[in-house]
Parts: structure tokens; sequence; C-alpha cells
């Protein structure tokens, strides 16, 4: 079972909630860096990433929306800011940011038996993860948000092979645009401040080039653990 932080158990209990009037939570899982937070302990993650499939979102959005907007969830601080078509939406609970999104597992894996906090609900894959950061926040928008970027890294150490497995799914396109990205003078890791109590503030100071060495493969973990001066057992 996985355990979250305070503010985030309190935000996906209540955005839970409000799911069950409209659809069976068994049909959602949990990603993002709040998962992996859960599992590495490796910074402070403050907002809830939920993910189902495209039919499952389809159906779901406009009741949910709707529902979100009534007097007895706004009283409860739920708010509304922005829907992506039929496919997303992204809004606040009075603990933090919560995201809800209707996409394919990119592996057949991506669900796991990792429950979250005996809700019923279950974890995806450290894989599905990692390159759904790879490919949306980087790959086909180049935002490089900080916090992705830190996880990527920060995989090389807790889950080397879990990262391979998602470098592995990239094409040669996706590669040669890492490879290209490498090189721009005009891309800049955004919103450093962001990143809330790094368990290795080392990483951040030089994050944009640790995560291109990893995204490139010219870092790996032994190597890591030496630039960063780390031993085994500092990790946990």
């Amino acid at each position: 079972m996985l355990n979250l932080s305070d503010n985030c158990s309190k935000s996906l209990h209540l955005v839970l909630e409000l799911i069950d009037e409209i659809a069976p939570r068994s049909s959602f899982l949990l990603g993002g860096g709040t998962v992996l937070e859960a599992r590495w302990h490796h910074r402070l993650s403050t907002d809830v990433d939920l993910f189902t499939n495209e039919e499952g979102m389809f159906d779901f959005i406009d009741p949910f929306i709707r529902l979100a907007n009534t007097d007895t969830w706004l009283k409860q601080g739920i708010g509304i800011k922005q829907i992506f078509g039929a496919y997303g939406v992204i809004g606040n609970t009075p603990y933090g940011e919560f995201s809800i999104h209707g996409n394919p597992n990119i592996f057949e894996n991506a669900r796991t038996e990792e429950e979250i906090e005996g809700t019923g609900i279950f974890a995806q894959s450290t894989p599905e993860i990692l390159l759904r950061k790879i490919r949306a926040r980087m790959l086909r928008t180049a935002l490089y948000y900080s916090r992705d970027a830190y996880d990527v890294v920060v995989a090389t150490l807790y889950a080397p092979n879990e990262l391979k497995l998602a470098l592995d799914n990239l094409n040669t396109l996706e590669n040669d645009s890492l490879e290209f990205d490498r090189h721009r003078t005009d891309l800049q890791i955004r919103d450093l401040d962001d990143l809330i109590q790094p368990k290795f503030p080392q990483i951040v100071d030089n994050l944009q080039s640790f995560l291109f060495d990893v995204l490139t493969r010219r870092i790996h973990r032994e190597d890591l653990l030496n630039t960063l001066g780390l031993d085994e057992e500092l990790l946990y």
C-alpha cells in the first residue's frame, strides 16, 4: 500500500468522493509525481493526477464538471481551472491541485497492485509515469517543468531498470528531438521554485545538464552516484 503526503491525501479523498457520485473509482489510476514521491520520498508533491481510458473520460467529464460547479462541492473548495475538450480537466481543492485525464495506457501492465491508502484505486507503474512525463511535458510541448525533470533524473537512482524501459520505448524521431533539445541555448528548465523539499539539491543545481545526460543515456546510475558523492544507504 502506498501512503501519500498529507495534502495530497486530503485532495485525493475529496476528489474521490465527488467521483463516487458519477463513476466507479476503480476505473481510475493514480499517477504522476505524487506516486513517485510515495515510492521514493525524493521531494514533496502537492498535486494529484488521475487517469482513466478515453471512452470512460468522454462519458465522465461533463457530469463531473457540472457536479463540481454545484453549491455542495463549491462550498467544499472544489474548483475547475481548465478543461481540455473531452479528455482532461484540471482543478483545485483546498489542499492542492488535481487533474483527471482520459487516454490509453502506454504499457499493458500500467496498473500495479499498489493500492493507494485503502481507497480502492491503484497506482500507475513507474515506466508508465516516466514515459508520460517525457512525452507529454518534454517531447510534445518542450515545457521541461522542474518537477518532471527532477523526477526523471532521480529515477536513475531509484528505478534505473524502469527508466530504461521508458527510454527504450522512444522512437528514433523522439530520441533525435531530445538530442536536438540538449543543444538548444534557448531552452530552460521551468519553475525551479516549484520543487519543494528536494532530497538531492545537488541535482537541482545542475538539473538541465543532468536531465539531458539521462535522457540521451550519457550517464547511468553508478556514474550519477559517483558524481553526487552518494552512498547507497543515503538513498533510503
